[in-house]
């Protein structure tokens, strides 16, 4: 009877497992936790964000980094799959406006306990608590850990990537991938807030419908959306999408512009005639009008110009310059790395030595890599961990055929 050691009980590594297991084989699932799908209890703010609702084209657009390598697993076991799949385990779904899926319960506690169901039912032996030391391939794979050594016919390494340490990612997949003659693309933290150089003197602002322009030393990227503008660091949706388009670049300078519905022209017209109305108060309070109190305040600071001054003591040239701030606020950003923040790790395993059908090495026979380990990740809004199933059920299908 073959016997298969899958290294991690997260979401790809106890799908993974849960599809393998039959009569035919011994399935043996390690962890470093004492619980499955530590991970998993906090994706969507432990609502569990499980997958997308989009179709093909849209879902794929969704995948910032080599979704071609997606394309082959993915027909076989799509986002309406684990939907099916979820129904049936007796989970009801909700689909948000932007296609979000969750439980209709919103607790990610109902997946897990259901995943936790299916490894008691099946009979798969989760071995909790254990922390793999090295691995050998011999004329099978020789697995050491903590406890004692175990003996594979085939391996599956689903540890994650290095984001949201506390869960128990530390990178060891990175380490055993390279043991085995893999090729690491260097791994970075992706869709985390970006951290400015130096800090700004506002309380926390959520901002609507503002434009971002983020300039690395390899690329420039812009996105429009909602953001949070905080002392030292902006987040909210866009500021994350832009981070993650630009993961793997160094990052320099983000703008924001303040205004995007207004051209400069427009805008300075706006300031022209708000100032002969208003000639006697002071520019902060002219401005005021235009947005907030506590934006006035850092652009005016930016700008150079006294705050106090009467709205008719304005230079031209001043005004010029505080509407070419309020359409390009500009920040230096940090190089500041925190894993801790980010919600997926960008990098990983060489796709290029992998098998897009059944997540099979090319070096290694019987050897496989599923989810965040491998080099393909996403946005937020379910799609990264559909990549995790994704994965996963390609590398069952093809352990199921060898049997």
């Amino acid at each position: 009877m073959r016997k298969i050691g899958i290294i991690g009980a997260g979401p790809a590594g106890v799908f993974a497992a849960i599809h393998i297991k039959n009569e035919n084989n011994e399935v043996y699932l390690i962890d470093k936790n004492k619980n499955i799908g530590e991970k998993l209890k906090i994706t969507g703010n432990g609502r569990c964000n499980v997958t997308n609702a989009k179709y093909y084209d849209k879902f794929m657009e969704n995948i910032i980094r080599n979704k071609n390598f997606l394309y082959s697993s993915f027909t076989r076991f799509d986002n309406y799959s684990l939907i099916d799949f979820l129904n049936k385990g007796g989970i009801e779904t909700i689909i948000e406006d932007d296609g979000k899926v969750f439980p209709k319960s919103s607790k990610s506690s109902e997946i897990i306990s259901l995943f936790e169901r299916l490894i008691k039912e099946k009979g798969i032996e989760f071995i909790p608590n254990t922390r793999v030391i090295n691995i050998e391939k011999t004329e099978c794979f020789l697995v050491e850990t903590s406890g004692k050594k175990y003996k594979f016919d085939s391996l599956i390494i689903a540890t994650g990537g290095l984001t949201y340490p506390k869960t128990g990612s530390s990178g060891d997949g990175y380490a055993f991938a390279q043991s085995l003659g893999h090729n690491i693309i260097e791994a970075k933290p992706s869709l985390m807030p970006l951290y400015l150089k130096e800090r700004l003197d506002v309380r926390a602002l959520s901002l609507s419908d503002k434009v971002l322009s983020l300039k690395t030393k390899q690329n420039s990227f812009e996105i429009r959306g909602d953001i949070m503008l905080t002392p030292s660091f902006i987040t909210g949706p866009a500021a994350l999408k832009i981070q993650a388009m630009a993961a793997r670049d160094d990052l320099e300078i983000i703008a924001i512009d303040f205004l995007p519905e207004n051209s400069e022209k427009e805008l300075d017209d706006l300031l022209i005639s708000l100032l002969e109305k208003n000639s006697k108060k002071n520019i902060s309070n002219v401005l005021n009008t235009i947005l907030n109190d506590q934006l006035i305040s850092i652009i005016m600071d930016k700008s150079g110009v006294d705050k106090d001054i009467s709205a008719s003591e304005l230079s031209r040239h001043d005004r010029k310059n505080i509407v070419s701030i309020f359409k390009n606020f500009e920040l230096k950003l940090s190089k500041k790395v925190n894993y801790k923040n980010a919600v997926v790790t960008s990098g990983g395993v060489d796709l290029k030595e992998i098998n897009p059908k059944t997540m099979e090495s090319k070096l290694v026979k019987d050897l496989y890599f599923i989810g965040e380990v491998l080099d393909i990740d996403a946005l937020t809004g379910g799609f990264n961990l559909q990549i995790a199933f994704t994965t996963a059920y390609a590398a069952s299908l093809d352990i199921k055929e060898k049997i």
